[in-house]
């Protein structure tokens, strides 16, 4: 897996911005996450920019959550044709009880495309943990 050491989508005016997860617990937190999430993720997208992950990433800016791309790889099947695309996540907070804390997140892109093309087309999903 690729490590990446910033997160390059997070823009200046998040930073110094209070973190809406700070003071709430584990559950409360993956909720509010899941939410922010939940409708950017949906429907299936056809582009070669990876613009559906994108559009996570952009929800995360706006909502000024604390977060980081830890990771990408690529997932292929037993002819080394790329089916997948999976992006790990940090999200951080301090919880209630005050804590430095972490969300982890993975976002996985599904081809739904062709069998030759199996990225053509993908659809998302995220789990956070």
């Amino acid at each position: 897996m690729k490590i990446l050491k910033t997160n390059t989508y997070k823009t200046a005016q998040n930073l110094g911005e209070p973190n809406p997860l700070d003071g709430r617990s584990n559950a409360q937190a993956r909720n509010i996450v899941n939410k922010i999430l939940r409708e950017v993720s949906q429907g299936s997208f056809s582009d070669e920019y990876w613009l559906g992950p994108k559009k996570v990433f952009n929800a995360m800016n706006e909502a000024k959550l604390d977060w980081d791309i830890m990771g990408s790889q690529y997932n292929k099947d037993e002819k080394g044709v790329p089916t997948s695309k999976e992006w790990k996540l940090e999200i951080r907070f301090k919880n209630n009880n005050n804590r430095d804390t972490i969300l982890y997140g993975t976002l996985t892109a599904h081809g739904a495309g062709s069998v030759n093309d199996p990225l053509d087309r993908y659809d998302m999903t995220i789990l956070v943990y």
